[in-house]
């Protein structure tokens, strides 16, 4: 019996199988409040965790990540890891055993400018407990230890990355082994935080600014993303760099709107939920103008009051103060169940969509926006 199957008899009302048809021997009479009970509690799994390495053979070459795989287990107890060697988590067990059943829906994240696989570990945790295998990979050469620099390749590698992720999970070779045939390969889902927000949007199908890149490569413009651009890679990047093959996704606290401008992102083609945090200083107008664009039916954003940049990350309340910052609990509660439910709906595992049609309330600081 697939996974899907198995949640409908916690007390949500599903869809039946994937792709969202109906049946009878899937649906519950749940009240709708019990979805949000559902999505903000951890799932009837424990986290399980091991890390590895990825290589795969990039635009520029061959290429190495530190990868991190989250899954869901029924162990109990076991040790706790330490999130690229630093973060301490009571809420993963390493190397714990893979419970039975699946096929698991996989999701992918996209780490933030200077971050880790691991970043938004809170979140990957709760995603497998609730019954996913989420993968993570380090973004060479724009993670926390590789300083601030962001050349033009880093725009089109990432999105390189996060597709042999997903190859090497559903290739479940060495190490990786464990997972064979364990996960759904017509389930994948993305989510990513800030510069992870613009991977994913360039996943999703958003087409570069023409005029921007007409800029870079006559040198009027010198920021990062046009820093080593060339033709060929001008080329490449207004070639597209989508990946049909995930289904929706979830974008936090994301930037760059300028790369793609209304036009370009308005090319998306896959439903995205936008979450964003009122306080937060780095995004600056990119939040709203990101939206705008967006802002076409399929689409919803969650604006927090109080949300920091780092509202989305493990680092929430430590990395970023100021007044009226929501507490990092609170946070985490409204991102897990609005991006689990936004996941479990859209491929038709439960259905969430009171949760999407401003029905149900999560906290009184989310702000769904339709």
């Amino acid at each position: 019996m697939r996974a899907g199957l198995l949640w409908c008899g916690l007390g949500v009302a599903c869809a039946g199988d994937k792709g969202g048809e109906t049946g009878d021997d899937t649906v519950t009479d749940a009240g709708i409040t019990d979805v949000v009970a559902f999505l903000n509690e951890p799932g009837e799994y424990s986290a399980g965790y091991r890390l590895t390495e990825v290589t795969y053979n990039s635009t520029e070459g061959a290429r190495t990540m530190r990868f991190g795989v989250w899954y869901p287990s029924t162990d109990t107890s076991g040790d706790n890891p330490r999130y690229n060697n630093l973060v301490p988590t009571d809420n993963a067990l390493l190397d714990a055993t893979l419970a039975d059943g699946g096929p698991w829906p996989l999701h992918v994240y996209s780490h933030g400018h200077q971050g880790y696989a691991e970043a938004s570990g809170f979140f990957m945790e709760h995603l497998a407990s609730h019954g996913f295998v989420v993968a993570a990979p380090d973004h060479t050469g724009n993670t926390t230890l590789d300083g601030g620099d962001r050349d033009t390749e880093i725009y089109y590698l990432r999105t390189e990355d996060i597709g042999a992720s997903i190859d090497a999970v559903l290739a479940a070779d060495g190490e990786l082994g464990f997972l064979a045939g364990a996960v759904d390969g017509d389930d994948i889902s993305a989510s990513g935080h800030s510069f992870g927000g613009y991977t994913l949007h360039a996943l999703a199908g958003a087409v570069f600014d023409d005029d921007l890149m007409a800029q870079c490569l006559d040198g009027s413009d010198t920021s990062a993303y046009c820093s080593t651009m060339t033709d060929d890679m001008a080329a490449h990047l207004q070639g597209g760099l989508a990946d049909p093959r995930i289904g929706s996704f979830v974008s936090m606290a994301p930037g760059d709107f300028r790369l793609f401008g209304a036009d370009g992102l308005s090319q998306t083609d896959r439903p995205i939920l936008h979450m964003t945090g009122d306080l937060d200083p780095q995004t600056g107008g990119d939040s709203d103008d990101i939206w705008a664009a967006l802002q076409d039916g399929i689409n919803r954003r969650v604006d927090i009051a109080g949300g920091g940049h780092q509202t989305f990350t493990d680092f929430s309340g430590t990395l970023e103060t100021m007044d009226g910052l929501i507490d990092a609990e609170t946070g985490f509660v409204i991102v897990n169940t609005y991006a689990t439910g936004w996941l479990l709906h859209q491929s038709g595992r439960i259905d969430a969509s009171e949760l999407f049609d401003g029905t149900l309330t999560v906290d009184p600081a989310a702000n769904l926006l339709q």
